[in-house]
């Protein structure tokens, strides 16, 4: 994800910081900071500041092992904090021993909370030289799952959206809840909301334009079905998401699997159209 960090740069410049990264014997912590950061963990133990990537961090204990990202005028963005298995939702452990992953082992649990956006669980968990983050919202529905490649940060606070992207979701997804905001190297962002129960994937070109929504669905119409049936005979469908776009209108993209035979992916949609 990329960072705008250009006027962040600027205001840490102003409190004479002499890296990006520093330990708590050579940073001041802005007054607004210290008093921000009290205001809002009263009852943190063992405090340690030091700045990452433009922020100021505040590693503490309150209960649990717990990171939390300000800016320096004392603005909150971003709460890490470590919990054990046993303290996650019920909804969310349910799903997890429902998953694929159940048997694997889990190695590290985090709650991650960030400005404007719905608390997220993310489980770690290794099978022998694989590892997988699971991203979990608070009722249980699996957001996304990351490989864990260990080459940076695990998380990072990240920007907020555009007004015209904002607006875009709150008109045509009322209630939904940003869960994860994704900027491409590409300028193209993703978004993903949790709607209706269903984790969706939401895309904006460069200049904020919807282009799709996506999200995975286990049931298909009927006409669907039996096109395909119909139509590909030697196969049997593995995948199915649904997509709503600005170009190509509203399509369930299906992949099929077959025995020695290539995989295939075609778009239909609900009347049994194949584009």
């Amino acid at each position: 994800m990329k960072l705008k960090l250009y006027l962040l740069v600027i205001a840490l410049s102003a409190w004479s910081l002499q890296s990006c990264d520093s330990d708590d014997e050579s940073i001041s912590v802005p007054i607004e900071l210290q008093n921000a950061f009290s205001s809002k963990y009263p009852n943190a133990g063992n405090v340690k500041w030091e700045t990452k990537s433009g922020y100021y961090v505040a590693d503490f204990r309150d209960g649990y092992e717990t990171s939390a990202w300000f800016l320096p005028d004392g603005n909150w963005c971003m709460t890490e904090t470590d919990i054990p298995y046993t303290k996650l939702p019920e909804a969310i452990k349910n799903s997890f021993e429902k998953s694929e992953y159940k048997d694997w082992k889990k190695d590290d649990v985090d709650m991650l909370e960030r400005q404007g956006m719905g608390t997220m669980y993310v489980i770690e968990v290794e099978r022998q030289d694989q590892e997988v983050e699971l991203y979990y919202s608070e009722d249980g529905v699996l957001i996304k799952s990351v490989v864990d490649t260990d080459d940076q940060d695990n998380y990072l606070p990240i920007p907020q959206l555009t007004a015209k992207m904002k607006s875009f979701i709150e008109g045509k997804y009322p209630e939904a809840k940003i869960m994860e905001i994704d900027k491409e190297d590409s300028g193209y962002t993703e978004v993903d909301i949790l709607h209706n129960g269903s984790s969706k994937e939401v895309l904006f070109n460069q200049g904020g334009d919807w282009i799709s929504t996506s999200w995975d669905v286990g049931i298909i119409p009927v006409t669907v079905g039996t096109i395909i049936s119909e139509q590909f005979p030697d196969y049997h469908i593995d995948d199915s998401e649904y997509f709503e776009t600005s170009s190509e209108g509203y399509y369930y993209l299906i992949e099929l699997e077959a025995d020695n035979l290539p995989d295939k992916k075609i778009k239909i949609t609900s009347d049994g159209t194949i584009l």
